[in-house]
């Protein structure tokens, strides 16, 4: 059995960790002490509209008792337009294999403004799916712990309907969680789909860990997935 991927699941990786992958336990548990809340955290990795190409290994469970192990990639592209504008690409790659031998696969590639003054998510494309039209709101490039912020809103060539978000939380012992949410209801105005992405991060940007989860509402299943970078 060969599961699909939904591309907007992919969308939530849109600012990925920077290092190689690792097999070791993540750690996004709360405890030890409270970070300050004065502190600039970076949401990007420095290089990340340059030339970034990292990898994670995932393992993770399904809420229908099925193991999940996997690896994802991400590598930035030459520059390029879409939907008109100048963009920055962002290939990302996942695959995975599941305990009842079932496997996916997909490839996304995600779009970004070129300028470092007013960063924005256009959208994405892949083989099947694209974004046909959106309404962004620039991504900062700095935030404290408690901001929150809205992504963008984004219609694909199905009219399905994807809204992105953001926040940063407290990851203790001067750390923090970037959170990043993904609302996707199809044409009818239905929930599709869910996924959150909760990075543990340093103040420079520096991803320390990753937990993605996701609900698919067409077969009440959650995924989530966790690894290190």
């Amino acid at each position: 059995m060969k599961y699909s991927v939904n591309i907007f699941i992919l969308i939530s990786l849109l600012i990925s960790g920077c290092g190689g992958g690792g097999n070791s336990t993540p750690n996004l548990s709360v405890g030890g002490l409270p970070t300050d809340t004065s502190i600039d955290f970076k949401l990007f990795p420095d290089n990340y509209f340059t030339n970034y190409d990292v990898s994670a290994a995932l393992t993770g469970a399904d809420n229908q008792g099925r193991t999940y192990t996997g690896n994802t990639t991400e590598k930035t592209l030459n520059e390029t337009v879409f939907l008109g504008d100048p963009a920055i690409p962002v290939q990302t790659d996942m695959v995975f294999t599941i305990s009842n031998g079932g496997f996916g696969a997909a490839s996304l590639t995600s779009y970004y403004s070129v300028d470092a003054g007013d960063r924005r998510f256009l959208g994405s494309r892949n083989n099947n799916v694209e974004t046909v039209s959106a309404t962004t709101t620039p991504i900062p490039e700095t935030a404290n712990i408690g901001d929150a912020g809205v992504i963008g809103t984004y219609i694909d060539n199905s009219n399905a309907e994807t809204s992105l978000s953001w926040k940063l939380e407290d990851g203790f012992n001067g750390n923090a969680k970037l959170v990043l949410s993904n609302v996707t209801n199809d044409q009818s105005g239905v929930l599709d789909n869910t996924f959150t992405t909760t990075y543990l991060i340093k103040p420079d940007g520096s991803r320390l860990s990753v937990e993605l989860k996701t609900f698919n509402a067409n077969i009440n299943t959650e995924v989530t997935l966790t690894g290190n970078y």
